[in-house]
């Protein structure tokens, strides 16, 4: 009974986790502490989520493919991106804390969310961006996919942050193009994560099926509703996310 009830409780943090990790990110800050608090121990909870968010990331690229919210043009490079930056940052999880990092990042998002909130056509209207732009946009996005490699809590904001900033694109747009090098991400540094025997399969199979489902549902809502509501609703979550990583930062 012990065990029914504890899968229970898994398979709701990934059924929550996925939808919102496709609705705006940071569904890891449902998921790895659900994890953790059911007494998983901290780098098996961040790399069995890992290995969930794999069909989190399928789900949600079916559906935003689907919906044309892709901006092709950009997810080679962004794949690119992701793939070495998800081996550096897989490597580091076994040897390092996320914590103080993740402190830094709540206040980077609480620091850059004004001017998303007072722009008004910031994540609503597609922008033309120049290569200047462009590259920094890549080089930002690089060291997040890093970051993103052994932590990966609250890093889905800094992305879309980083596409609507530098590369013009909407709210949607940064969501579904970047779902494909998150793809990328969760696969390879899975890869290493199994390698290195941290892996949880049996959770971590509950994960993928129910963050699939919740990601599809998320990722449908997100569709329907539009830009300007994500935009809302980005603001209030990363507000919620930024208190997390600063006065709750445990992995």
């Amino acid at each position: 009974m012990e065990e029914v009830v504890f899968f229970m409780l898994v398979s709701l943090a990934g059924l929550v986790a996925g939808f919102f990790d496709s609705l705006v990110g940071g569904g890891g800050l449902i998921s790895v502490p659900s994890l953790v608090l059911l007494g998983i121990p901290p780098q098996m909870a961040i790399a069995t989520e890992r290995f969930g968010s794999i069909g989190q990331a399928i789900a949600a690229t079916i559906k935003f493919w689907k919906a044309k919210k892709i901006v092709w043009k950009y997810v080679a490079p962004l794949c690119i991106l992701s793939l070495v930056g998800a081996v550096i940052g897989a490597n580091i999880l076994l040897n390092i804390n996320g914590k103080f990092l993740g402190v830094i990042l709540g206040i980077l998002m609480l620091v850059l969310l004004p001017v998303v909130f007072l722009k008004k056509d910031l994540g609503i209207k597609h922008r033309e961006t120049n290569r200047k732009n462009t590259s920094i946009g890549y080089m930002i996005f690089f060291l997040i996919a890093i970051f993103a490699g052994f932590y990966g809590q609250g890093t889905g904001p800094m992305v879309f942050y980083t596409l609507i900033f530098f590369l013009g694109l909407t709210m949607l747009e940064s969501i579904g193009t970047s779902v494909v090098g998150w793809l990328l991400l969760t696969i390879s540094s899975s890869l290493i994560f199994a390698f290195n025997n941290l892996i949880d399969y049996k959770i971590g199979l509950v994960l993928f099926v129910t963050m699939s489902i919740g990601s599809y549902a998320g990722a449908s809502t997100a569709v329907i509703k539009g830009d300007l509501w994500i935009k809302r609703l980005f603001v209030v979550l990363v507000v919620i996310m930024s208190v997390k990583l600063l006065f709750f930062n445990s992995p």
